[in-house]
Parts: structure tokens; sequence; C-alpha cells
């Protein structure tokens, strides 16, 4: 139901705006997915596709990071501001409704581009290859379906696909959800970013059945936790407890960490958690 009501919010009105392959592009702009946990058929796609590609997310996807022209690491919970930067940048110059325009002209820029870490020499960039390409394919990642502030972002990706000259690409949709849909979309200001100040995990699916014990996370997110490898823990998120082994993986970097899960709800994956070794029995 999430990604129906996202698919929806996308405001086209034409199923010919959707794409279900990486194939005839020559720029992929891939926002709000781990790849090589999320989709390995979407990774497979990326890493053979001979389009440029620009890689947004919270942190490097090893797997990805080799094929990217332009990779950028914004700050978790962003990216509701991240598509309005993006949507301002690639409409610019393009004949719009009125009340677009206006809610383009009052975005503070300055403030979002701090806040969500994507700066201003880093869209131009982002902007520039966009205007080069001729074919654009917007990833839109399970992140971003299941962002507190999913159907602003939906509305502002939307107009992307609508007014300028990029298609839309679901992460894990099929044909038979997509939405044909032909009416106003009132957008929302950007809220404020709420805090992920401390400890945070982000729940993603597991690769193998010995991970759902596992916390996996780099050197700087030992340092962080207070942890060390082999070190049996407890993270608590909403109060309830999962207890987990934590595992230092010297490829991942940045102090988010990897917290496997069989089952996945249709909430935002990351959280601030508390970590304390477990009692020794």
């Amino acid at each position: 139901m999430v990604k129906k009501q996202f698919i929806e919010a996308l405001n086209q009105s034409t199923k010919e705006q959707f794409a279900f392959t990486c194939k005839g592009f020559d720029l992929i702009i891939c926002v709000g997915t781990l790849p090589s946990r999320h989709d390995t058929t979407l990774l497979k796609r990326l890493s053979e596709s001979e389009a440029q590609l620009v890689y947004l997310f919270t942190m490097e996807d090893q797997a990805l990071i080799p094929k990217s022209s332009f990779f950028s690491r914004y700050e978790v919970g962003s990216e509701e501001g991240i598509f309005a930067l993006l949507s301002k940048s690639f409409l610019k110059g393009v004949k719009l409704p009125e009340s677009i325009q206006s809610y383009f002209e009052e975005l503070d820029e300055g403030y979002i581009s701090a806040e969500s870490n994507l700066g201003e020499e880093e869209i131009e960039e982002i902007e520039s290859l966009y205007q080069e390409a001729k074919n654009v394919l917007l990833v839109l990642g399970d992140d971003v379906i299941r962002h507190p502030k999913a159907s602003n972002i939906a509305h502002l990706a939307g107009l992307i696909a609508r007014y300028g000259k990029a298609k839309l690409f679901v992460v894990g949709a099929i044909s038979e959800e997509i939405i044909e849909a032909n009416t106003k979309s009132v957008l929302e200001e950007i809220a404020d970013l709420k805090s992920f100040d401390g400890v945070v995990v982000y729940q993603c699916p597991v690769i193998n059945k010995e991970e759902e014990n596992s916390l996996i996370g780099s050197a700087q997110f030992q340092m962080a936790a207070k942890v060390q490898s082999g070190d049996k823990i407890n993270v608590t998120i909403n109060q309830e407890v999962y207890p987990r082994t934590f595992v230092r993986d010297d490829s991942l970097k940045g102090v988010i960490a990897l917290m496997p899960c069989a089952k996945a709800d249709s909430s935002y994956p990351y959280h601030v958690v508390k970590i304390v070794k477990a009692e020794v029995q």
C-alpha cells in the first residue's frame, strides 16, 4: 500500500513516464537505495549500463562506487530536501505553472543544502550532467518510498518527469502497480531535518541467515558505539531490544551500521539506537 500511494503521488498522466529497465539511458540518477542489499538485479543493471551514474545515498555502496560518475553522501532523513534541490535545478528555464514557479523561488536553498549536506557546487555538477544528457532515468529507492514525507518527495520527483526529461524507475515496482493520475500536485514546505545525532543503524535486508544476529559497522562506528568486533550487544530501537553480535567490516565507511533484518516493516529504516554490551551469563 505504501508503494501504491507513492506511485500515485508521482502524479504522471501516462505510464510512458515510467521505466522498468536501465537500458537506453545516458544518465541514471539513483537516490535512496543500497542496491547490494535491496535489489541485486538493479545492482547488476546499473553495473552493466553504459550510462553515466549519479549515486546519492547516506553511505557508500562499495559495489556501486566504481561505476559512479558522481557520488555524494547526504544526511540521514534529508531526502525531501535533496529532491527539492534537484527538481528546482533540473527545471530551471522550463515554463512551469505559476504556483510551482513561486514555490521554487521561495525555496531556501542555502538552508536545505547545508542541512542535507549536498552543496551548491555538487548540485551544479549534477545539473550539468542532466543538461548534457538526452535520456535520463531517475531511480527512486526504498528510503524515498518509506520516508515520512514520501508524498511530497513523490510530488517533487514527479515534476522532473512531467516537465523535464527524466523517466521514473520505482525500485521493486512492477508494471501492474503503475497508476496514471492527472491531479494538481500541492507542494508542501520542506520540513526541518529531524536530528539523527547519536548512534545510528540502518535496517536492511539480509544476505544470508547468519546476518540476522549481526550488527555490521565500520571502524568509525565501532569507536562511536564503544564496541569491539565479536561483542555480544543489545540494540534498543523504540524500547524494543534486539540481541546482536557486532561485526566490524572495514569495507564500510561512516558512522551508520547495517542491521540486517529478515522482515522489514514500512517505516523509515534509520534509527538512533542505544547499544549496551550484553551481560555474560
